[in-house]
């Protein structure tokens, strides 16, 4: 075996992608549940499955048990395989644990990977820049290899079995940098993302973007594309726009299906709040006037002290408790907006994107970020912290929400 990862856990499913090494024709998954006596069982039932041309298999797993532990085997008829775990999440009330991350050099082996895994988060949330090659062709075998190198690196490789992954692509490992919706390499990221990433259902003939959207106990999780549509940064204001007008009308929608969570998690890979340098071309800067509506939308539902913005691209680790996320149309000097976390750089050169952010930036490398979720039935007690490689806690850097009666507010 080569790699495998899982993602797209739900209560009752998951997915697992495995590559097989060359030449090997037959592998199965084996899966079972973490308890005395638990009976374990195959995919596919009798036999085995036979991997594509790129020697890799999709295991999509159905019929599991809610809020239940499950180790799984990716085996071939001559070797035992790799192994890896999960834990599939509760229908209603659930309280869980997510990891949030951005940025690491290619094949990076540091030990932030694993102080991420030893933390066990139910969920780790891959922000982009999974590497640096900065792809700049439609040559899907340059991100296949770019894929087996990550995942050839034994600490990002023993945290991915550990831990299943929400991944989205940002810049370096969509194209070259600064990359937008012209970049050459796009078919072939869209396109190899497809096949080798165990994301969740994506939304097909929506122009080829990865926006997906999923649920974790009775919180609503959202994971926007700002790269596949995105138009160049000095097109015509008017037709600027970050995330294209099919998915902003689908992002739109999913808001609206949304509105009477107790909490919504947006996972936007790059900097939203820009205020300390409006004429910037990082981030949502050069997308202002796109930011407003959605920025408007959010506030028309009622959703604006609901949501946590989890944010990478930026080299640093920073929270902003909503004191500078206002961009709604009508906001006033004292308006708050929603809390903003930024968890970066994993293995790369810090430096600061965007801000201000009222807890403040830590810029150093080796960060990432946590966002633990205790949900007793009637409130959402929310701790959002940056961490260290050590996975301590980087002072300053850690928030507390209180949520209840479809409000969210600041406690700590």
């Amino acid at each position: 075996m080569a790699w495998a990862w899982s993602g797209a856990v739900t209560s009752n499913s998951a997915r697992v992608v495995a590559r097989v090494a060359t030449g090997i024709t037959q592998a199965r998954l084996v899966i079972t549940p973490e308890r005395a006596g638990a009976t374990s069982r195959t995919q596919p039932a009798t036999g085995y499955a036979r991997p594509d041309a790129h020697s890799v298999i999709a295991f999509p797993i159905a019929n599991l048990e809610q809020a239940t532990r499950y180790r799984y085997r990716v085996e071939t008829p001559d070797s035992p395989g790799l192994e890896g775990r999960f834990r599939t999440y509760g229908n209603g009330p659930f309280s869980f644990r997510l990891a949030f991350a951005s940025c690491a050099s290619t094949a990076s082996n540091h030990v932030v990977f694993d102080a991420i895994r030893e933390k066990a988060p139910d969920l780790f949330v891959h922000m982009g820049d999974f590497h640096y090659l900065n792809i700049g062709r439609n040559d899907p075998d340059a991100f296949r290899r770019a894929y087996d190198r990550v995942l050839d690196s034994r600490r990002q490789s023993a945290l991915y079995r550990a831990t299943p992954i929400a991944y989205v692509y940002d810049d370096h490992d969509f194209g070259s940098d600064n990359a937008d919706g012209t970049a050459r390499s796009r078919s072939a990221a869209t396109g190899v993302y497809r096949e080798r990433v165990p994301h969740y259902p994506l939304v097909e003939g929506n122009d080829g973007t990865i926006q997906q959207a999923f649920s974790i106990g009775r919180v609503r999780l959202i994971i926007t594309d700002t790269r596949a549509a995105r138009s160049p940064v000095d097109a015509p204001i008017d037709r600027r726009t970050m995330l294209g007008a099919a998915q902003l009308a689908w992002f739109e929608g999913e808001l609206i299906k949304a509105r009477d969570a107790p909490l919504v998690v947006w996972i936007n890979t790059v900097p939203w709040i820009t205020s300390s340098n409006e004429r910037t071309i990082e981030g949502w800067a050069p997308y202002a006037r796109e930011r407003t509506r959605i920025a408007d939308h959010i506030d028309g539902l009622g959703l604006t002290s609901r949501i946590v913005m989890l944010s990478g691209d930026g080299h640093m680790a920073a929270i902003d408790d909503g004191s500078h996320s206002a961009y709604m149309s009508s906001r006033q000097d004292n308006t708050r907006g929603f809390v903003v976390a930024h968890g970066a750089p994993m293995d790369r050169w810090p430096r600061t994107k965007g801000g201000p952010y009222s807890h403040g930036v830590s810029r150093r490398n080796h960060q990432f970020g946590l966002l633990d979720v205790k949900d007793s039935g009637s409130a959402l007690d929310v701790t959002v912290s940056a961490r260290n490689a050590r996975g301590d806690v980087i002072p300053g850097l850690e928030l507390v929400l209180r949520c209840e009666k479809s409000v969210c507010a600041v406690t700590r």
